[in-house]
């Protein structure tokens, strides 16, 4: 009976986790392996983390360990009995730092697969049915904020608030000034997707939203008019397999802008009024919020079903999925058998 090993890592904030795709092919013991260190000249510099094994489709842990100490290792041991499939190592950083975090599980492989590839612009198609009509609109005022995604997918449209961007500016560089600036109807005007190749520890691939907006008129109003210019948004999800089919694991955005204020000079803008890390950082928890949510990410995983069904037949049973040298790798079940959930 094989057993075979995967293995994955990333820097995790505090509070944030990293899930490892575990395929689990019959009964047998799982071995997870969790390492998490903190970047510091300390040679025993304390870590503190959650580490815990879910099985398919599950929300709460089978088994579960928390590791505090100067970067010790976690082993996380769990007998299957049955349920078959995909089953998620997770890693959490409880620290008050950043951590590199290494997750590395042995397991009972998965005997009853075939391989399936094709070309990976089919993916890509897929994808840009699903959100070729996204947009993004952006206005001050509690819940003004638009997050509306393709009709294909069926979602409602996902609110979230811009807080107003206040500041007390004291002498001796300026006089004492309250400002108050708000962002003033901002419009996305184009959505480009990319596929990116999977890599060790994220064998699926990323999907790449960049969107870009509307730059007519003043995008912050207030005490004083603010132009923001070459505004680009980058919402990067990382492919992977859930409950059998393709989904995404991991979200990130990033909100890039150029910040023109007349008639200050470029070196004052963000040490004094730090409109433009703000505005950035509100922008990228909105938008990320919006494809983390529950009913966002089960939209999009039964889009990636049904268009994967054209070619694979109905309800197709995924076990891997790996993307590199522009095809789709994916492991299928062969049956459905009693011991695959």
């Amino acid at each position: 009976m094989n057993t075979e090993q995967i293995k994955g890592g990333r820097e995790l904030v505090p509070g944030q986790s990293f899930d490892l795709t575990i395929p689990v092919g019959r009964p047998g013991r799982v071995t997870i392996f969790a390492i998490a260190r903190r970047h510091s000249l300390q040679l025993a510099a304390p870590a503190h983390y959650l580490v815990g094994l879910h099985a398919p489709g599950a929300v709460h842990p089978v088994a579960v360990r928390e590791v505090k100490g100067p970067g010790l290792l976690g082993i996380l041991e769990h007998d299957v009995k049955s349920s078959a499939g995909l089953w998620t190592a997770r890693i959490t950083n409880i620290n008050s730092h950043p951590l590199q975090v290494t997750l590395e599980a042995s397991y009972p492989g998965i005997e009853d697969l075939h391989v399936r590839n094709f070309p990976a612009h089919f993916l890509e198609a897929i994808a840009s049915r699903l959100f070729a009509e996204t947009a993004i609109h952006l206005h001050h005022g509690r819940n003004a904020c638009v997050v509306r995604f393709a009709p294909a997918l069926g979602l409602r449209d996902y609110r979230f608030t811009l807080p107003s961007l206040n500041r007390r500016v004291s002498p001796p560089l300026l006089p004492e000034l309250d400002l108050v600036e708000q962002v003033n109807d901002i419009s996305s005007n184009a959505i480009r997707l990319r596929l990116l190749p999977g890599s060790v520890a994220n064998p699926g691939g990323t999907l790449r939203l960049e969107v870009g907006f509307e730059e007519d008129g003043e995008e912050l109003i207030g005490s004083f008019p603010v132009h923001l210019a070459r505004m680009k948004l980058l919402i990067e999800l990382d492919l992977g397999c859930r409950e059998n089919r393709i989904s995404f694991n991991n979200v990130r955005a990033t909100f890039d802008v150029d910040v023109d204020i007349q008639p200050l000079p470029v070196w004052m803008y963000n040490p004094i009024f730090d409109f433009q890390d703000r505005i950035q950082e509100s922008v990228r928890a909105g938008v990320r919020s919006a494809f983390e949510d529950v009913e966002t990410c089960h939209a999009i995983t039964c889009g990636f079903e049904r268009g994967m069904e054209t070619v694979l037949g109905s309800a197709p049973r995924i076990a891997t999925l790996q993307l590199e040298n522009g095809q789709v790798w994916l492991g299928l079940f062969r049956a459905a058998k009693s011991a695959v959930a």
